[in-house]
């Protein structure tokens, strides 16, 4: 029944979230495949509910139960087990942590039409004083931003570029895996300098000090952006402001673009009908919960505000791929 299916989320994604935080898939990588009794010696839980846990996993296609007992599926080795070059648990985490329990607040935020006078908290983790102290909100967006980052640079052609500026780059996720698929290519990460610092020692661990650099900054209250850019990348930000804001940064980007360059603006957007998609509405209700303007757009108003800022020329680019932070990019050209 459809909205059975529906009432469940709730408890499908605690189960997924429960199974990261209890390292279930770790020691199955470590240790399984396992019997009950012993994941639960391992996870610290009696037998009852551990093989109440791992039947929950096993009927989400996270676990898979042979003779010898439970192993991780397939899914769960690839993303689940920490340490792993595709590691989605720290997301996972994030979403449970700081998201799951102000969206019970959702009736409240809709009567209010926002967060009711609190400080947002998406705003308040990207303010310059409070930035370096969420380890687990930067950790947890790298995680989902380097799938996203993946799925852009097969996309779009990044080739004919020469000079990126990863605007809010966070630990340079994107300009990590376009200058890796693009070998002409150099990059500038623009965020809070506490930000910038995590990206300096990812980018100089992954060995790209020499053609990534970052530069410290604050979108929200920059006057200018660095020039000397061709290609400029505003990725899964945009929607945490209100269109005042929005249209700022897009004129900001516009007057730093190099003549002939472009703006690629990758969020999940919402369809121009607003019947979805799904993952896009739901940001756009999570940009309700945790921001005080913010919103996921349809394309047709990024369009608007792309060609009033004074760009000559905006496409529609979809993604070859499934991604978690968008689902297509708008290309403006100056």
């Amino acid at each position: 029944m459809p909205l059975m299916r529906l009432l469940d989320g709730f408890r499908a994604s605690q189960v997924l979230a429960s199974a990261v935080r209890l390292e279930l898939f770790d020691a199955l990588a470590a240790h399984g495949p396992l019997s009950v009794s012993r994941c639960a010696e391992l996870l610290g839980l009696r037998e009852r509910p551990a093989g109440m846990l791992l039947a929950a996993c096993a009927s989400f296609g996270l676990v898979e139960r042979s003779a010898a007992g439970y192993g991780n599926s397939p899914l769960a080795a690839r993303y689940l087990v920490a340490g792993r070059p595709h590691y989605f648990g720290d997301f996972v985490r994030l979403v449970e942590q700081q998201q799951y329990r102000s969206w019970a607040e959702l009736p409240d935020v809709l009567r209010a039409d926002g967060t009711a006078g609190r400080v947002p908290q998406a705003e308040r983790r990207f303010a310059a004083d409070e930035a370096d102290r969420d380890p687990l909100f930067w950790r947890g967006m790298s995680s989902g931003s380097a799938f996203t980052a993946e799925a852009v640079a097969r996309s779009y052609d990044f080739s004919r570029f020469r000079r990126l500026l990863d605007l809010g780059g966070g630990q340079g996720d994107f300009s990590l895996e376009l200058c890796r698929s693009n070998p002409g290519l150099s990059a500038t990460v623009y965020d809070l300098p506490s930000v910038c610092g995590l990206a300096r020692e990812r980018i100089a661990r992954d060995g790209y000090a020499g053609r990534i650099g970052t530069r410290d900054g604050d979108l929200l209250t920059a006057s200018e952006l660095p020039a000397g850019h061709d290609v400029m990348l505003v990725s899964n930000i945009l929607h945490m402001w209100d269109e005042p804001g929005c249209r700022a940064v897009l004129g900001l980007c516009l007057r730093a673009l190099e003549k002939g360059g472009a703006l690629v603006v990758a969020e999940a957007f919402v369809d121009d009908d607003g019947t979805g998609p799904q993952t896009a509405a739901l940001m756009s209700l999570n940009m309700l919960v945790h921001t005080a303007g913010g919103a996921n757009r349809t394309r047709r108003e990024y369009e608007t505000w792309l060609a009033e800022a004074g760009f000559r020329s905006v496409e529609r680019v979809g993604l070859v791929v499934e991604a978690p932070g968008a689902n297509g990019l708008v290309v403006a050209h100056k």
